[in-house]
């Protein structure tokens, strides 16, 4: 099982609810998104099948004739000429009633669909590219009810008078561990629900980090580093490594929600010299944590 299953899989455990919704992914965050097919102008020739190195696309020996029937031919004509004769032919052959999809014969070359397998992709380009029909593109939106299916909620969870959150807590060791550090030279109270994880930078925190956390009845998970345009791998760069997390987070908090575990993930920032701060980012998430209750994967766990 490679990273992409591992990852899929993980939040197929972590999924209280049926997603409903496709969920948007933020410009910068890559390795997510949906390839949108234009059947009209395929020639079936295989080659985005070839360049896919996740075998995330196949031929189906089947068309469409919906997708052709609904085609708009551009002023300037298909790349194929071939191809918009056979759309302009089957429209003007229209009759009404269901327009079903045809098997192609075997032997029969350039004709077909290209199949997409969404828990698969990791939106490489790499078809588009080799697509030489321009049938192929790129939307930033990531198929979400396809990859989770059906879920079933979990049982409920009997709360306790005296529960509190366990809250996991990744800190950057060049400014945010060094807030918590300075939070408690100074004797500030807060919570004592966090256990802190100290890494390098806020953008070595990969999403199986936070949802092996989640998997493993965590109620919530905190993410803070150095302020924006701070970071001491990055600076003021758009590739900085708390930057980019910040796109990843936004992201995974969407898809989160979608599952029915939203407002469990949290990212903010605190410089070393910040240790109120620290402490206040914790009340706060802290008290959020409290009132959404534990974690539905308590029930999960409790199951097996």
């Amino acid at each position: 099982m490679d990273k992409r299953d591992q990852l899929i899989q993980k939040l197929r455990n972590i999924a209280v609810k049926t997603p409903e919704n496709d969920v948007e992914v933020p410009e910068k965050v890559e390795g997510f998104g949906t390839i949108e097919y234009g059947a009209q102008t395929c020639s079936a020739c295989k080659k985005c099948i070839l360049a896919c190195e996740p075998a995330a696309l196949d031929m189906d020996p089947t068309m469409n004739l919906p997708d052709y029937l609904k085609a708009t031919i551009p002023h300037d004509g298909f790349r194929s000429k071939n191809r918009e004769s056979l759309v302009t032919l089957l429209q003007g052959l229209r009759e009404e009633g269901n327009v079903v999809a045809i098997s192609v014969p075997d032997g029969l070359p350039g004709y077909g669909s290209i199949a997409w397998a969404a828990d698969r992709c990791i939106a490489c380009d790499k078809c588009i590219e080799a697509c030489l029909e321009d049938c192929l593109t790129l939307e930033k939106t990531y198929k979400l009810p396809e990859i989770i299916g059906e879920v079933k909620p979990p049982p409920s969870i009997t709360v306790s008078k005296d529960w509190e959150p366990f809250i996991l807590c990744f800190v950057c060791w060049e400014c945010s561990h060094a807030a918590a550090d300075l939070a408690g030279l100074m004797h500030l109270h807060y919570p004592t629900n966090i256990r802190t994880i100290r890494i390098p930078c806020l953008g070595a925190v990969e999403p199986m980090h936070i949802m092996t956390a989640l998997e493993n009845g965590v109620d919530g998970v905190l993410l803070t580093g150095c302020l924006l345009s701070e970071c001491h791998y990055g600076g003021d760069s758009p590739k900085a490594g708390n930057f980019m997390q910040y796109d990843f987070v936004k992201f995974w908090m969407d898809v989160l929600e979608e599952i029915g575990m939203g407002g469990r993930i949290h990212i903010d920032s605190a410089s070393a010299a910040m240790g109120i701060k620290f402490a206040d980012i914790v009340k706060e998430f802290t008290e959020k944590i409290q009132n959404l209750g534990p974690s539905p994967i308590r029930g999960k766990l409790e199951v097996r």
